[in-house]
């Protein structure tokens, strides 16, 4: 005989049992959000399976509010929560940035990178309100990322993807620009495709530009305008939208870069670095001076680098705007102020006398100088890329806090990062990279270690 268990302890049993399992995610979720603030990226793995519950919504939020987090697991945590399908994690979210229009940058910044369908209209708004011109806009990097976040819809109706294209102007601040080029390869419209053109050569944002169109068409003709544009006319009407991810691009030039003979290097008749050619409108160039670049007279070698450098950009554009900041005993600026100076005689002739004068001594504090550039030189500066070099490992902080600032500086300001590595030490965990190729890869660079 088999006994029936009434309905009402049916009831208490489910009810207890869901208690028990929301006590369980609690807990989870309080050592996920206390391996995150450790700095354990792994710690955020659970977080993938959790997008049906509103406590994950909430966690999410905790940590993109918490300071004590960095920028890289930020970024990280949007990548998840950009996959999680819909329920009530993400309608947790919704409804918190509907309730803070105002957010800072960091939430802003997550926000943009979700592809949130409920925060569509919230970033059309910003990008709308704005009166006047967009180069007198004070804050461009919110701007800039409104772009990005209504770059993850390809149906955009034309009048976003024109305010967007908007953005392209070379009036506008670099950040803005640089998020408009790449939002554009996301957005399945003629004018997208017509709005990119004009800058593929830009110095600053060409090479986002060609990736757009790639990224659009699945087509490479290079940098030329000519060819695009027939192209674009013998498709008429039926453009055959490829709409592609950004990584297939990246994946497509590391063929072209294998397939490339060595002597049809472009750099190699241009003004260079160490190599790596001097395509940009605003250059920041972040040297080493530590004591350990005495050695093999890695100093000289840089001083005479900067040199030829400095020779070569006097046959460029007036217009180029660079600095140079070096760190070791001190972080030095070779201009006051603001930290960047115009392409001409006068402070050709600075430039000149500035790395005539260095010298080698003291630590490698890398935090100091990226907290430099981030805090005094970038906010003002319009810098579209800066160039890294070092031969060893930071004396102020962390690796790891190295590279949250580096990621910082990229994010917020869409800054390419390149590194030039000189007898830098490789990484005593087995397969990881070394620092300077971590922020390379992380803030859109190249990697370079010199012969």
């Amino acid at each position: 005989m088999h006994s029936v268990v009434p309905c009402w302890m049916m009831v208490v049993l489910a009810t207890a049992f869901s208690l028990h399992a929301a006590d369980e995610m609690t807990v989870g979720l309080k050592s996920l959000v206390k391996g995150v603030r450790g700095g354990n990226q792994e710690a955020l793995a659970p977080l993938k399976g959790l997008h049906a519950h509103k406590q994950a919504g909430d966690a999410v939020l905790a940590l993109v509010g918490d300071r004590r987090v960095g920028i890289g697991m930020k970024l990280r945590l949007a990548e998840i929560v950009a996959d999680w399908p819909a329920g009530e994690g993400r309608k947790t979210l919704a409804d918190w940035l509907a309730k803070h229009p105002a957010c800072d940058d960091d939430a802003l910044m997550f926000f943009s990178g979700i592809h949130l369908l409920e925060a569509r209209t919230f970033f059309w708004n910003l990008l709308a309100q704005v009166k006047g011109p967009l180069s007198a806009v004070k804050e461009p990097e919110r701007l800039a990322l409104a772009a990005r976040a209504l770059g993850a819809f390809q149906d955009n109706p034309d009048v976003v993807v024109s305010r967007v294209a908007a953005l392209l102007d070379p009036s506008n601040a670099h950040v803005m620009r640089a998020c408009a080029a790449e939002a554009l390869g996301g957005m399945r419209s003629p004018l997208a495709l017509q709005a990119l053109l004009p800058h593929l050569n830009d110095d600053a944002i060409g090479d986002a530009v060609h990736a757009s169109l790639f990224q659009l068409t699945g087509q490479d003709f290079a940098n030329d305008p000519d060819k695009w544009k027939t192209w674009i006319a013998d498709q008429g009407a039926n453009i055959p939208w490829k709409m592609l991810a950004r990584s297939d691009y990246a994946e497509f030039l590391k063929l072209q870069k294998l397939l490339k003979p060595l002597d049809d290097d472009p750099a190699m008749a241009m003004a260079s670095f160490y190599g790596l050619e001097i395509r940009s409108k605003g250059a920041l160039f972040i040297l080493d001076v530590s004591g350990s670049m005495n050695i093999d007279d890695r100093i000289g070698k840089l001083k005479a680098q900067m040199s030829n450098l400095l020779t070569a950009l006097q046959n460029k554009s007036k217009k180029l705007r660079y600095g140079i900041l070096t760190f070791g005993a001190n972080v030095d600026s070779c201009f006051s102020a603001r930290g960047m100076a115009v392409n001409d005689e006068k402070n050709h002739k600075q430039a000149v006398q500035f790395v005539d004068r260095i010298q080698a001594g003291g630590g490698t504090p890398m935090c100091e100088a990226f907290s430099h550039a981030l805090t005094r030189t970038l906010p003002e500066g319009n810098i579209d890329t800066i160039f890294f070099l070092s031969d060893g490992q930071p004396s102020d902080g962390t690796p790891l806090a190295v590279l949250d600032l580096a990621q910082r500086i990229h994010t917020q300001f869409k800054t390419r990062i390149h590194c030039i590595s000189i007898g830098e030490e490789t990484s005593k965990v087995p397969g990881e990279l070394s620092l300077l190729n971590q922020i390379a890869n992380a803030c859109g660079g190249t990697f370079t270690v010199p012969p």
